[in-house]
């Protein structure tokens, strides 16, 4: 006998089909749909209330600010900083490649850390603490480094509670864990889940939002062309890569590693982090409703095959996702603009998605 409420919550996830599941028949019919869908996730993710709070508050500077400059070898990174919402501001990096002219508009990439990870290992900066060794474990999600020695303009910023967002520590974690050091490469997901969702808001609101502010401000750049503007990301990365490119139209291409799968026997199955939780989500979406928002732009999907993030169905639970977005990609005659690849390993950026995104943005869309 158990004592959880595991099975009832699969009773309770299984007894009717998501209110919002894309079933569309034709392309005409995903618009509606799509229309419809991104304006009830507004309410879902707290994006309208966001929107009010702005509205209701005294107006700041949606200026950039230069913190610092680093020559690297065949590329410039640039240290900078905006402001997303009243007394918050995001740090990100713009990595830039050398022998580009000023005025001439590039491809773009925004490169979105995953869970453990943040803006500098992600841009590949060894000197920042604990970033060599995570490197050394992990010497592929450096890829917003690997994207600049490609050519491509690249945006790595820290989302919500990553990075040098890390929250304070709590109270109830210095009273009861004693001197806790925070963890430069940890997350603060819970607290922050947590406070958002007790004034009506969301985790995953609060990182689209800021990720939408960072488009905002390549849209202020000669040097960016919005119509070869990408994002890609890794677990917790992919998550808000899928969400980015979900709710704008701006993003031309999404590259989404680690995070193909369904609600039910990923998320549930294996409990993930607070951040992959919204309120009242799994009653109306599923993540493939969600990733089908993409569509008709190009998107590519990597899974490992030992990536335990699978479920208990394994790989067969992100194929069977894939497929429900292929279908609506084929709605507009553009299967193959949607892409689904496997390796022979665990939950980890592999890189398969590299041509695919020169196939697509190395030429205007």
């Amino acid at each position: 006998m158990t004592y959880s409420y595991k099975q009832f919550f699969r009773q309770i996830y299984e007894s009717a089909p998501p209110k919002y599941a894309c079933t569309a028949p034709d392309a005409a019919s995903f618009l509606i749909w799509k229309d419809k869908s991104r304006d009830h996730l507004q309410e879902l993710l707290g994006l309208s209330r966001l929107e009010q709070f702005i509205a209701d508050s005294a107006p700041y500077s949606r200026e950039a600010e230069l913190l610092s400059t680093f020559q690297e070898d065949g590329y410039t990174r640039y240290k900078l900083k905006i402001q997303t919402l009243p007394d918050v501001f995001m740090p990100f990096y713009m990595l830039v490649p050398d022998g580009l002219s000023d005025s001439r508009p590039r491809k773009t990439m925004i490169a979105i850390p995953a869970h453990g990870a943040s803006k500098e290992s992600v841009a590949g900066v060894l000197t920042a603490p604990g970033v060599r060794e995570k490197l050394a474990s992990d010497p592929k999600e450096s890829y917003g480094l690997q994207l600049v020695k490609m050519g491509y303009t690249v945006f790595c910023p820290d989302p919500p509670g990553y990075g040098e967002r890390l929250e304070p520590v709590s109270m109830e974690d210095r009273t009861f864990l004693g001197d806790v050091l925070p963890n430069p490469l940890g997350s603060s997901c819970k607290n922050l889940t947590m406070t958002a969702e007790a004034l009506g808001l969301t985790f995953a609101g609060l990182a689209l939002w800021d990720l939408m502010r960072l488009v905002d401000y390549t849209e202020t750049l000669p040097t960016v062309d919005s119509e070869r503007l990408g994002c890609c990301g890794f677990s917790g990365g992919g998550l808000y890569s899928m969400w980015l490119a979900a709710m704008d139209d701006r993003i031309r291409l999404a590259v989404i590693s680690g995070y193909l799968h369904s609600a039910k026997e990923s998320i549930l199955e294996t409990h993930l982090c607070p951040c992959n939780f919204v309120p009242g989500l799994w009653r109306d979406f599923d993540l493939c409703d969600i990733a089908s928002l993409i569509a008709p732009r190009p998107a590519f999907f990597e899974n490992g095959l030992q990536d335990v993030l699978n479920g208990p169905k394994g790989i067969d639970d992100p194929i069977s996702q894939f497929h429900k977005i292929q279908r609506i990609y084929s709605l507009f005659g553009k299967a193959g603009h949607v892409r689904h690849r496997t390796f022979d390993g665990p939950h980890m950026w592999y890189g398969l998605g590299y041509d695919f995104i020169d196939e697509y943005l190395s030429s205007s869309l």
